[in-house]
């Protein structure tokens, strides 16, 4: 399988409840209308045995961008909850 190059084209850098979360938007250098983000931690409510991972492949930046920023805001609204912190991609 070869090795996929991407460029990251926005990064943000979010504090949740003293919780560092990293997150990026990429593109593969040799396809420009595919656009990936991915996230240093993911969230899981107190009734969920395994973490949300978001959907993160796209077919443009605008809506990896606003899937990208309704996940962080879902993120925020289930640790006000009462939720849990998982290990996400390592960035």
């Amino acid at each position: 399988m070869p090795a996929i190059i991407y460029t990251v084209l926005k990064e943000f850098f979010v504090e949740i409840h003293q919780h560092q979360v990293k997150a990026r938007i990429m593109s593969p250098v040799n396809n420009d209308n595919v656009f990936v983000f991915q996230t240093s931690l993911y969230y899981k409510s107190k009734s969920d045995s395994d973490p949300n991972q978001p959907a993160s492949t796209f077919t443009s930046y605008a809506n990896a961008e606003r899937h990208l920023l309704q996940y962080l805001e879902e993120f925020q609204n289930t640790i006000d909850l009462g939720g849990h912190v998982s290990e996400g991609t390592k960035i």
